[in-house]
C-alpha cells in the first residue's frame, strides 16, 4: 500500500496546504546553478501536489522520492515570525531551523563549542535571566543605567561559580569564560527586543524606537489648507545688536542676549502662514499669541533698508497673496508641551476666539512635528548661519568665530535681523518644496483653494479685532467708600484704574466687574457688568496711562519697588523710571533684552483702537498735560519767591563797610 501525501496529513492548515497561498521568492536573485536548482525543486513539489507520481516526478525533474518528501517537510514548515516558509524552503543552502547542539551525534566535533552557549542556558534558566535583566535594565538587577557587555560578562562569571560549575566545565573551560558567545547572545536580546535595547543609547532613541512609525496618525492625509497646522520656536542662532541712548543722551550700542522665533507652518502645502520674534529669554504665553495673531491678520511686507534685499516675486505671505485667506484660521494646532503653551490665555484664546484644537502630543517627541523641525533646520542653514555673526549649531561649529564681536564690528542690528527674516520666509513661500512634489507652497496653495475649491474656515467678522488675541478676562471687586469720600476704583497688578462713569457708580462698591485685559497694552481695561452689559473702559491712574507697557513690563517693575530697588514719585513714569534702572545696571545682555522689548512695545499702535478706548487715553494725556503745566508754574512761582527772599534776607543782614 503506498504511503499518503504530506499534505493529506491531519492538522495541516490551509496556508501549509495550498502552493498558491505560500510566500514566493526572486529566481531573478539567484545564481545560475543556485537557480538551476531551485526550478528543479520548485516544479517537482508543484508536480507533487498536483497528485503525479513520484516516478514521473523523478523522470521530469531528477528529485528522488525521499528527497521530494524531506522539500515538502521544509515547504510546510512556519519561520519564526509564524509564517509558512513555502517556497522559501527550496532556496538552496538556506537553513530553515535553529542550530541545536546534537551531543549524541557521531559527527560531533568535541573540540568546537558551537550551541554550547544556548544549551547552557537551557539548563541554567536563571543565569539567562539574570543576563536579559542585566542587559535590558529589568527587575533592577543593578544600579547601573547602562551595563556594558564586560560588566555583564563578570556577573555572568559570578553567578556560574555561585552556581558551583567548576573550571573544567562550559562556560568556565574556554579561554574567555564564554565571553565571545555570551556578546552575540546580548546582540540577539538587543534585535528581539527593538524597543527595550533603544533606551540603552538615550531618551531619544528610546522615544522614536516606542512612538514613530506607528499607529494611523502617520497615514492621515492632509489635503485641505488650514486643516492642521504646526506650531514652534528656534532659538536663533546669533548675536544682534541694538542702538540705545543712556540716562544722558549718549548714544551706545550694544549686543542682545540670543531670542527667539517663532513660527506657524501648514501642513498640508508646507506654507509659512505667520512667525513673531519673542526677545524674552524664554517665549511666554503672550509671544504665542503673538504669532497667532501674525498668521490670521493680513500680512504687511516690511520697509527694506538693507541694499540689495528684496522680495522674490513669486514669494509671499498666504494671507498677502490670497484676499480669500485673509482672517483664514485652521482646525488644529500641533504644539509640543512646553509651559507657555499650557498658559490660560493660550488655551482660551485658541479654543474660544480662533476655534482650533490644540493637540500637544507625545511628550519629548519632536518628530511628531517634522514638518516645521525641517522648516527651522533650512531657515538655520540658509540664513542664520551663512551671517559673519553666528553661533552656529554649537560650541565647536567652525562656523562660530567671535560673533559677539562681529555683530558689534559690521553693526548687524536687530532691525536687520527683522528684515533678514522676513524677506527670508516670503521667500520660502515661493520656493520649490521637494516634500509637495517640488511645488512651491504658494503654488500648491493656490490649486487647492482656486482649482479644487478648498476653502478654510475664516474667522467671523465681530472677532477681527487685533486685540482680541491678546485678551484675558479677570474679575476684580470694586472699592471705595462713602464715609471716606474714597472714590470708586478697581486694582490691578499694583494699579488703580479708574473713570468718570465709575466714579459716579458708587452702587458698585464691593460688586465685582469682569474686565478683558489687553496683556500688550495694561493702560486700558474694558470692563463689563456681573450680567454681561459693557460698563466701558477704566484708565490706569499716575502715570501709568502714558508710555504703552505689557503685563510682563508691569510685574518686573512691581518686583523691583517691593525689593526696594527702584521708586518713582507721582510725576515719574514708571516705564522710564525701569529702563533707566536697566541702563543704570551691568550692560548685561538680558538687561538690553527688556529695554529693546519695552521699546518695542512702546511702538506698537493698534489699527482697531476703539474710539471709546482713544477718547480714555487722550483725556488722560490732556490732564497730565495740565498737571506738568501747573507744576512747572508752582516750581517757577517757587523759584521767584526763593529769590526774593533771598535778596531781602541779604539786604536786611547785609555788613555795613566802614
Amino acid at each position: 500500500m503506498s504511503r499518503s501525501r504530506i499534505y493529506e496529513q491531519d492538522g495541516l492548515e490551509p496556508d501549509q496546504a495550498n502552493p498558491g497561498l505560500w510566500p514566493s521568492v526572486d529566481e531573478n536573485v539567484l545564481h545560475k546553478t543556485a537557480h538551476t536548482l531551485f526550478i528543479q525543486r520548485k516544479n517537482a513539489v508543484l508536480m507533487y501536489f498536483q497528485r503525479e507520481s513520484l516516478d514521473s516526478i523523478q523522470h521530469t525533474t531528477g528529485v528522488s522520492p525521499r528527497n521530494l518528501r524531506r522539500l515538502v517537510q521544509r515547504c510546510i514548515q512556519y519561520d519564526l515570525d509564524g509564517v509558512v516558509l513555502g517556497f522559501r524552503g527550496l532556496i538552496p543552502q538556506k537553513n530553515v531551523k535553529k542550530y541545536e547542539l546534537d551531543l549524541l551525534g557521531q559527527k560531533r566535533n568535541k573540540d568546537q563549542k558551537t550551541g554550547e552557549f544556548n544549551r547552557f542556558l537551557e539548563m541554567h534558566p536563571d543565569i539567562k535571566d539574570l543576563v536579559e535583566d542585566l542587559y535590558l535594565g529589568r527587575k533592577n538587577r543593578s544600579i547601573e543605567p547602562v551595563m556594558k557587555v564586560k560588566h555583564i560578562h563578570k556577573r555572568f562569571v559570578d553567578q556560574c561559580r555561585e552556581k558551583g560549575i567548576t573550571l573544567s566545565e562550559y562556560p568556565l573551560n574556554t579561554k574567555w569564560m564564554g565571553y565571545k558567545a555570551l556578546q552575540r547572545y546580548i546582540k540577539q536580546i538587543a534585535e528581539q527586543n527593538f524597543k527595550k535595547a533603544a533606551a540603552r543609547y538615550g531618551k531619544d532613541a528610546f522615544h522614536k524606537a516606542n512612538r514613530v512609525g506607528e499607529e494611523d496618525q502617520n497615514q492621515l492625509s492632509n489635503l485641505f489648507p488650514y486643516q492642521k497646522v504646526q506650531f514652534d520656536a528656534h532659538r536663533i542662532d546669533g548675536f544682534f545688536t541694538v542702538d540705545i541712548d543712556t540716562p544722558d543722551g549718549d548714544p551706545m550700542t550694544l549686543t542682545l542676549e540670543r531670542f527667539w522665533i517663532l513660527t506657524i507652518i501648514d501642513v498640508s502645502n508646507r506654507s509659512i502662514l505667520g512667525y513673531s520674534v519673542s526677545l524674552n529669554r524664554e517665549y511666554g504665553g503672550s509671544d504665542v499669541m503673538h504669532c497667532a495673531r501674525n498668521a490670521i491678520m493680513p500680512h504687511k511686507r516690511l520697509e527694506l533698508t538693507i541694499p540689495g534685499l528684496s522680495y522674490h516675486p513669486p514669494g509671499g505671505f498666504p494671507s498677502e497673496k490670497f484676499p480669500e485667506l485673509e482672517w483664514a484660521v485652521w482646525d488644529v494646532i500641533c504644539l509640543d508641551n512646553a509651559k507657555s503653551h499650557y498658559a490660560k490665555m493660550v488655551q482660551d484664546r485658541l479654543t474660544n476666539l480662533i476655534g482650533c484644537t490644540p493637540n500637544f502630543g507625545p511628550v519629548a517627541l519632536p518628530m511628531r512635528r517634522g514638518v516645521i523641525e525641517r522648516y527651522f533646520k533650512t531657515l538655520a542653514e540658509n540664513l542664520f548661519h551663512r551671517l559673519p555673526n553666528t553661533t552656529g549649531s554649537g560650541p565647536d561649529d567652525p562656523r562660530r568665530n567671535n560673533p559677539e564681536k562681529n555683530a558689534l564690528r559690521l553693526n548687524i542690528t536687530y532691525e536687520h535681523l527683522l528684515q533678514l527674516i522676513d524677506v527670508m520666509i516670503s521667500n520660502y513661500n515661493g520656493t520649490p518644496h521637494g516634500g509637495i512634489y517640488h511645488q512651491t507652497p504658494l503654488e500648491l496653495l493656490e490649486k487647492r483653494i482656486q482649482l479644487r475649491g478648498l476653502l478654510p474656515r475664516r474667522l467671523e467678522e465681530e472677532k477681527r479685532s487685533e486685540m482680541l488675541f491678546m485678551q484675558t478676562r479677570i474679575n476684580r471687586t470694586v472699592r471705595g467708600s462713602l464715609l471716606s469720600g474714597r472714590k470708586p476704583y478697581i486694582q490691578y497688578e499694583g494699579v488703580e484704574y479708574r473713570s468718570e462713569k465709575l466714579t459716579n457708580s458708587a452702587h458698585l462698591i464691593k460688586h465685582e466687574l469682569v474686565l478683558h485685559v489687553n496683556v500688550d497694552d495694561l493702560r486700558t481695561l474694558k470692563a463689563f457688568l456681573p450680567d454681561g452689559s459693557e460698563f466701558g473702559y477704566l484708565t490706569a491712574c499716575g502715570r501709568w496711562s502714558l508710555t504703552p507697557h505689557s503685563l510682563q513690563t508691569r510685574r518686573a517693575i512691581n518686583s523691583l519697588v517691593q525689593r526696594k530697588l527702584i521708586h518713582y514719585t507721582t510725576w515719574d513714569d514708571p516705564i522710564f523710571v525701569y529702563t533707566d534702572y536697566l541702563l543704570s545696571k551691568e550692560n548685561t545682555k538680558k538687561s538690553i533684552n527688556k529695554i529693546t522689548q519695552v521699546k518695542e512695545v512702546s511702538k506698537q499702535k493698534l489699527t482697531d483702537e476703539a474710539e471709546e478706548q482713544t477718547k480714555a487715553l487722550e483725556e488722560a494725556r490732556a490732564q497730565h498735560e495740565l498737571l506738568d503745566k501747573v507744576r512747572e508754574e508752582q516750581i517757577n512761582r517757587e523759584k521767584i519767591n526763593e529769590m526774593d527772599n533771598y535778596e531781602r534776607l541779604l539786604k536786611q543782614f547785609k555788613t555795613k563797610m566802614y
